[in-house]
């Protein structure tokens, strides 16, 4: 088969779209399949096809759709939004490119969010299967990320996109449970179109890359806790910061590395300052080699205020490490409470200090659920069982798609 990933999101870039497409075209690449990632590049200013040297300057495409799009969504109207008609700009632009890519030329397109879903069906043949991957709501994420407000024009735009999306496909894939909850029609009433496949990643390179590891620190006795996330609201790093400001008057025995890069860095910076915990939290940036990283790790938390079945779960699982986190989206379906891991109630920060100092002050534990944890991820996110049940989907969408035409 020759497919093709399409992402409005920039790749490669952090965050599990970007982990889920290059991994989802690795395992298909190494079953022989013919596989391009048309996307964003990485600083967001290119459409390209990933790795393939093939590229589009954004601005040819997109100033001349601003322009259009300005003349629609006039200033001077009552109602006028600039953060919706720059949007609307950059979803048209986005589809404007996809024709230049050729999407004929594929036997699939998979697509990765609802903007280039859309585009795609807009300009693909109608005798090739659309396959839509969901790995977030829209319109919730955007509301936790304050860049629009409920029932606002800009909330309705992202909802529409949301419905449009999801007509738009043949098939949609949830990565989690309680995602694909969000998006049934009605409670018992269940999406045809819908199916659960979770997430997977290469668990043996990444097993071979732990084998690596040399410790390159010397913590002076003291435990560090990691928090590998991208720095973004819906993470909950101000959460966290509050839970280790609270922590710090318990206990002085750790230090914690905040691993990943976003639009937050300098307010978090600010608020490590203003709470007198610079010398014990840290800013890393972005990783490329988590599997190093995790295993300087004496535990590992996450507390996501909105998430849907994120890999730093499955990464600290694997890697044998204890992990405390959010009790957010898809997160409850990936740890059991006490068993493969410890959940608190997101928002709550003082039950988030609370579940750090249990496991700082208690060797056995963190050892219990590191190996129940590596058990559970080893069985649970392999790469090779997400790309079969993927690969199946494929091949039923293309077959459906041909006794059409007969």
């Amino acid at each position: 088969m020759k497919i093709a990933l399409v992402s409005y999101w920039c790749i490669p870039y952090s965050g599990g779209v970007s982990t889920y497409t290059l991994a989802l075209r690795k395992g298909l690449e190494e079953l022989g399949h013919e596989v391009d990632i048309i996307s964003h590049n990485e600083t967001g200013m290119k459409y390209h096809i990933v790795d393939k040297g093939k590229t589009i300057d954004k601005p040819l495409i997109s100033e001349a759709v601003k322009q259009n799009t300005g003349r629609r969504y006039n200033i001077k109207m009552h109602a006028y939004d600039a953060w919706l008609a720059d949007m609307e700009s950059e979803r048209i632009a986005f589809r404007q490119a996809l024709s230049h890519f050729r999407l004929d030329s594929y036997d699939l397109i998979h697509a990765q969010d609802v903007i280039s879903a859309i585009g795609a069906y807009e300009v693909k043949p109608s005798n090739i299967p659309l396959l839509l991957t969901l790995h977030g709501d829209l319109a919730a994420e955007w509301q936790y990320q304050r860049v629009v407000s409920k029932r606002s024009l800009s909330w309705e735009w992202a909802k529409a996109l949301d419905h449009y999306g999801r007509t738009a496909a043949d098939q949609i894939v949830f990565p989690s449970r309680w995602l694909k909850r969000q998006y049934d029609i009605k409670p018992g009433r269940t999406n045809s179109k819908a199916i659960v496949i979770p997430y997977g990643f290469d668990t043996i390179k990444f097993l071979h890359q732990s084998a690596l590891f040399t410790p390159s620190i010397n913590k002076s006795g003291s435990k560090l806790i990691l928090c590998p996330a991208r720095l973004d609201p819906v993470k909950g790093h101000y959460l966290l910061l509050e839970a280790l400001y609270k922590l710090k008057e318990l206990r002085s025995d750790w230090i914690c590395w905040l691993a990943g890069e976003g639009p937050m860095r300098k307010q978090l910076e600010h608020l490590v300052s203003q709470l007198g915990l610079g010398h014990q939290v840290s800013f890393l940036g972005h990783q490329n080699n988590m599997a190093l990283l995790l295993q300087e790790a004496d535990l590992i938390v996450l507390p996501s205020i909105h998430d849907n079945l994120p890999f730093a779960v499955m990464e600290a699982q694997v890697a044998g490490k204890p992990i405390i986190a959010s009790d957010t989206g898809g997160i409850p379906e990936m740890i059991d409470n006490g068993k493969t891991g410890l959940l608190f109630p997101s928002g709550k920060s003082d039950l988030l200090c609370r579940g750090l100092n249990q496991l700082l002050s208690d060797e056995d534990q963190r050892k219990k659920l590191a190996n129940q944890a590596r058990y559970h991820g080893l069985r649970n996110w392999s790469l090779q069982t997400m790309i079969n049940r993927t690969i199946l989907l494929y091949e039923k969408a293309i077959a459906s798609k041909r006794a059409d035409s007969l």
